[in-house]
């Protein structure tokens, strides 16, 4: 791939990583096929990306809570559902223990904003150091979705 297309590949990925339509992402980037960019998405793990840097590890232990909370309510004693309620502790403990592609993106994303803050003060954060961090960053999270 080219360094032009290449360029254009970056800047499509961090439009889409901040929710902006294909049709938008083909504007912008002055691409002529929306094949191109669902390509990118799907041979890149896009979406799974962009859903492990939205959902934090929190929102998913609260949607979860909230879950077992409202089975609780409705449920009566004669069909107590045991094994869903189950599953759905294990699956908290499991968001704790686990080097979850959501723990990983919740750390980047705080380190992220720590660098842009140090960027204002410090030279050595540049524009080609973000870039290279973020090259690394999404190759190790591209490895654990894989994983």
């Amino acid at each position: 791939m080219s360094n032009k297309n290449e360029n254009k590949k970056e800047l499509a990925f961090l439009l889409y990583m901040q929710g902006v339509t294909i049709a938008e992402i083909m504007e912008r980037c002055d691409i002529g096929s929306n094949r191109t960019v669902n390509d990118w998405i799907k041979k890149g793990d896009w979406k799974e990306k962009r859903a492990a840097k939205t959902i934090t590890r929190t929102e998913l232990v609260n949607m979860t809570l909230k879950i077992i909370y409202d089975t609780l309510k409705i449920s009566s004693a004669e069909d107590f559902p045991a094994d869903k309620l189950s599953k759905l502790g294990a699956f908290i403990e499991k968001l704790d223990k686990q080097e979850s592609p959501i723990i990983i993106m919740d750390v980047f994303m705080g380190f992220g904003k720590f660098l842009h803050n140090k960027s204002q003060t410090d030279k050595e954060v540049d524009l080609d150091f973000l870039k290279k961090l973020n090259k690394y960053q999404d190759l190790y999270i591209t490895d654990k979705l894989n994983g």
